[in-house]
């Protein structure tokens, strides 16, 4: 109901101030990187996309990219990696792997002659549980299980949602006691992820890019710096085996100080990734920086005043 409620008042206000940003757009994006960030593209979304709203359907997107490419040039990750940022430029990219970035989004891409690149987790994709379903389902569907983390340690979720204080430690533990894996509901809750065939499929295509989101979509906050660098080691070195692969990184859940930390910026970029990404929605005025932040966009950004609305609305501090 609430969630109802603020999608009916965000939909005037987006009108409103995106028509009014569209007044400020081109001195704004001028010298500055847009990049924007998406999950997944389907008519038919999981319940997972769903409720995280990680979803776009194939005619909004379609919709999404033409603009983009009239008001923005599209660079592509070589471009980025080589310092040739023209004006307007935009930088279009996808997490975590699932199949609709395949079969929905690169025909869409290839239409408009637009490169993108995902940030693949390899895990789910060789055929392990999905990390972050697991402990979003939980959380979402096991009143048994939120009471248990909130036995292990002290959640507030004003501060943040709670699967992500959920770690390994805390759900393996509570896995056990149930003695089941939870996998099967997990699947049907998150939908299907890309293959490996898929990632061959597409590996020598010039508009194709693959990119690091660690081996599984953990929590980085809830890592030791020794499980992070293991996780992003092992995914470098399954998607090393794909020549479009890119020493380019994105922090899966993208939110600094509530999902990963400055420290653990460096400790990646130390560990041989050119470019970090945040999933922080604002432009990129710096850019030669090595860690940027990436804009999404979702179903709701369906008419060019509230596509600029999710573009400009941190220039304006809304």
């Amino acid at each position: 109901m609430k969630k109802n409620i603020k999608r009916v008042i965000k939909v005037p206000i987006s009108e409103l101030f995106g028509y009014y940003y569209c007044l400020f757009a081109k001195s704004y994006t001028k010298d500055a990187l847009t990049i924007f960030c998406y999950h997944d593209v389907s008519d038919s979304p999981s319940e997972f996309s769903h409720n995280h709203d990680l979803n776009v359907p194939p005619s909004i997107f379609e919709y999404q990219i033409d603009y983009i490419n009239k008001k923005f040039n599209v660079i592509s990750p070589d471009d980025l990696l080589s310092g040739k940022i023209p004006a307007h430029a935009a930088l279009i990219t996808f997490d975590d792997g699932f199949k609709s970035y395949f079969t929905n989004a690169i025909p869409i891409l290839e239409k408009h002659n637009s490169p993108s690149i995902i940030f693949l987790n390899m895990a789910p994709i060789k055929g392990e549980i999905f990390w972050s379903g697991l402990i979003t389902y939980l959380s979402e569907n096991s009143p048994d299980f939120n009471q248990y983390v909130a036995t292990k340690i002290e959640v507030n979720l004003k501060e943040k949602p709670l699967f992500l204080y959920c770690s390994r430690k805390i759900v393996n533990s509570f896995l056990r006691t149930k003695n089941k894996t939870y996998k099967d509901e997990v699947n049907g809750y998150v939908g299907n992820f890309a293959t490996e065939n898929d990632l061959q499929s597409v590996s020598t295509n010039n508009l194709v890019y693959f990119g690091n989101h660690l081996y599984n979509h953990d929590v980085p906050l809830l890592l030791s710096d020794t499980e992070l660098i293991e996780s992003f080691r092992e995914n470098e070195n399954e998607l090393k085996e794909y020549p479009n692969f890119r020493s380019l990184f994105a922090f899966p859940f993208g939110q600094p100080d509530t999902c990963f930390s400055r420290k653990q910026i460096e400790l990646i970029l130390e560990n041989g990734a050119k470019k970090v990404f945040s999933t922080y929605s604002a432009v990129n005025s710096d850019t030669s920086a090595s860690y940027l932040h990436r804009i999404p966009l979702h179903s709701f950004n369906n008419t060019k005043a509230r596509i600029w609305f999710n573009i400009l609305r941190r220039s304006f501090k809304l």
